[in-house]
């Protein structure tokens, strides 16, 4: 099970992590798309592309991914934690409407 794991640091710089590896930003998945990752509000930059890059990591499914991302974002993202948060696969699949 993948384990998502996100830390902010005294000067706002965020660092997201799948079981202690770098998450990679995903860059190339949107044309409004963020080089950074952030997170505790609903927002089309940073937040959108964490959840993005989330779900396509979990999913190893991009069309999937673009799918669902939109509501793993309000109903995950803009809720995590302002400095750290962990997110296990078990509960990114709760958050998820049924059959996603």
């Amino acid at each position: 099970m993948s384990i998502y794991s996100g830390t902010r640091d005294s000067k706002g710089a965020t660092f997201v992590s799948v079981n202690g590896r770098p998450l990679g930003t995903r860059t190339d998945f949107r044309k409004e798309s963020s080089t950074t990752f952030d997170w505790g509000y609903d927002g089309r930059g940073g937040p959108a592309q964490l959840a993005l890059a989330i779900l396509a990591d979990h999913f190893a499914d991009d069309a999937r991914a673009r799918r669902y991302y939109e509501h793993f974002l309000r109903c995950v993202i803009r809720g995590l934690g302002a400095d750290s948060w962990t997110l296990t696969g078990l509960e990114i699949d709760a958050a998820l409407p049924e059959g996603a």
